[in-house]
This record gives C-alpha cells, structure tokens and sequence, in this order.
C-alpha cells in the first residue's frame, strides 16, 4: 500500500521501507508517519514483520532500502544506519527487564547517568508521580507486581525525555483486567509528557484504546493505516475487514450502485459502494449489524452460542447454506438448533 506524507507535519517519518533478514524479505514498501504528540500503532498477526519494524525504528535492525526519519534527522537509509544509543528513541519491552540488583529510584534514573545528580532526583520523583508509584523510590522489583513493574519500565523509557517511545508488546504479559486498566493509562501519560510513540501488538482492544492511528500489516506490508474508527467501518480490503472484529462474507448480487440482493434480502447504502450492477461481490456483515428479531421473516437455524455475559453471540445457518453470527440480549436464551428470527440494520455496505 503506497502512502505519501507532508513531511512539515511529521516527527517519524518512515519511507518506502524494506528490510530482510539475509536473502528473505520481511518487511515491504512500508510507509508511515507520526506526528507530534500522536500514537501510532503497528497492529497484525504474529509474523507479519510488526516487531522488526520497531526495531529498525529502534535501531537494532538495518534497512534494504527506503528511510527513517525522526524530527527531520535521518536515522536510517539504504547504506546509512545512526547507531542505536545516538537517536533519542526509549523502548519499553514485553519483559520489563528491570535491574533486580538496584532499587526502583536507581533503575528509572538508569539513562540519566548525565544529568546533575539534583535534576536526577527530582525527574524520577515526577515520574513516580506520574505512573502513581510516588513513594517506592526504595524498593526493588521483585516487591512489585507485574503492572508496578511495568509503570517502572515505563518510567525509565521516558526519563530522559526520549523524541518517541517504542512500545514492544508491553502488556501481553499481564491479565486481561490489568491490561484494560493499564493501557489507558499509559497512554494519558505519553500524552502527558507530549512523547510521540509506537506500539506493536496483536490486540486489537489495545490498538483501539491507545492509537490515534494503526496500520493494520499482513506479510510485511501495510493493508491499512488510518484511524480505529476507519478500519473498523471502512476497512480497505478483506484482510483488514476479516482481522479486524468479527464478521461473516454473504455471497451477494449487484442490484444498483447502492443496492445488493443478498441470501437475507435485499440490502442498501447510504452511498455507492463501487460496484455495478449485474456484478457478484461479497457484502462483510457484523454481528452488531444483525439484530434478534422473533417476528422477522427471515430466519436463521442456530448451529453455536456463546454467552458474553450482557449478550449472547448466535451464529445461524441461512438461505444458500452460508452461516452468519448475530447478538442478541443475555435474556433471549436460544438452543442450538433452534430457529430465529434475524434482521439486518446497516449504516452502508462493505462490498469486496
């Protein structure tokens, strides 16, 4: 996917990169910016070149061809790599990998070894602060728990006041309840400190909650680089809009511009969706799209139920042998093999 950027605008500036690990290419073509004061985020499957992207940002991995720019210093182009301690970028880890021989103060103040020894003391007490550590300047890291260590690591990346933070799936090794506490939190406070970041992960939630864009990648290229809200909605392509939330493809037919004839009727958007008439094409349905109607005429036979607590997640057989999934309300409690009726209520179409 080819992107162009104005680069006034931008801190990280990545063109056109490409990078291979001996004779194998990993990563393709790959273009992104961040701007002052954003999160981007570096979302896929695992394997898809995700993580030696940040690292070529980071420094540790050298490019084929393309560049790296940050805050219009060139950090990295086809036969120049600015060595890794030189370029003014933190990373923080999925292992926290803090320093068990030293106290919490000594390990966040660890890349200040420069500054005034007063300067010191007073930027790891407002970090402390910040991550709501204040107080544990004397303890060690086998005394706090994983997400306290994780503030910590947070807090030794950000200390010398980096250009951009890279975040390397840093909460994949939490529980899901301090995951859903903590990633809010540590993006209020990159954007506290006005740290431009990046982060690598699988989960889209995280993606979701942090970013203020995300490029969706697949096999070392970029599918999509735009906002949550897009992706979700407007994916560009089946790969985003089959990774991205759930979702079934109903085989359909082209009945105008905005118009389709699908196995549950006939289905409209507010807009054309690219397509003319006379064409097959293959409309994406979410559940959140299909409500549980009893009295609809068009019905689905349940063949698997999932309760979520406020919901159940049904999936049906339909018309033409193809299946899609629906919610309905944790009182409607339906049987597998039961009938029930589904309607569709949708904003626009996603033809592919």
């Amino acid at each position: 996917m080819t992107m162009s950027f104005d680069n006034t605008d931008q801190h990280l500036l990545v063109d056109k990169v490409n990078i291979a690990y001996g004779e194998h290419d990993i990563v393709f073509d790959v273009s992104l910016a961040v701007a002052v004061g954003e999160i981007g985020c570096l979302l896929g499957p695992s394997g898809c070149g995700k993580s030696t992207l940040l690292r070529a940002i980071a420094g540790f991995v050298p490019l084929k061809s393309g560049s790296i720019s940050l805050a219009g210093k060139t950090l990295a182009k086809d036969d120049f790599c600015l060595a890794a301690e030189t370029r003014n970028v933190g990373m923080v880890f999925q292992d926290v990998a803090l320093f068990p021989h030293i106290n919490i103060a000594a390990n966040v103040a660890f890349g200040l070894h420069h500054w005034p020894k007063a300067e010191q003391v007073q930027r790891v007490k407002e970090l402390l602060d910040l991550v709501g550590l204040s107080g544990y300047q004397e303890r060690y890291p086998h005394a706090l728990s994983g997400g306290q260590q994780q503030r910590v690591a947070l807090a030794r990346a950000m200390a010398p006041k980096p250009s951009l933070l890279l975040l390397d799936e840093p909460f994949s090794g939490l529980d899901a309840m301090l995951r859903e506490e903590l990633v809010p939190e540590v993006s209020a406070i990159l954007r506290h400190e006005k740290i431009p970041g990046l982060l690598v992960t699988h989960d889209q939630t995280e993606a979701f909650t942090m970013a203020d864009h995300v490029a969706v990648m697949n096999q070392g290229r970029i599918e999509q680089w735009d906002t949550s809200y897009n992706i979700y909605h407007k994916p560009d392509g089946r790969f985003v809009a089959d990774f991205i939330g759930e979702g079934d493809f109903l085989a359909c037919n082209v009945s105008s511009e905005t118009c389709v004839e699908s196995p549950i009727g006939h289905l409209c958007s507010d807009r054309a969706h690219g397509f003319v008439k006379g064409d097959k094409a293959d409309v994406f349905i979410r559940p959140d799209d299909v409500l549980h109607l009893d009295e609809s005429p068009i019905t689905g036979r349940i063949i698997s139920k999932r309760f979520r607590g406020t919901h159940f997640l049904y999936r049906v057989l339909i018309a033409g042998n193809q299946t899609l999934s629906c919610f309905a309300d944790s009182h409607h409690n339906h049987e597998i093999g039961e009938e029930i009726g589904i309607k569709l209520s949708l904003d626009h179409l996603m033809l592919f």
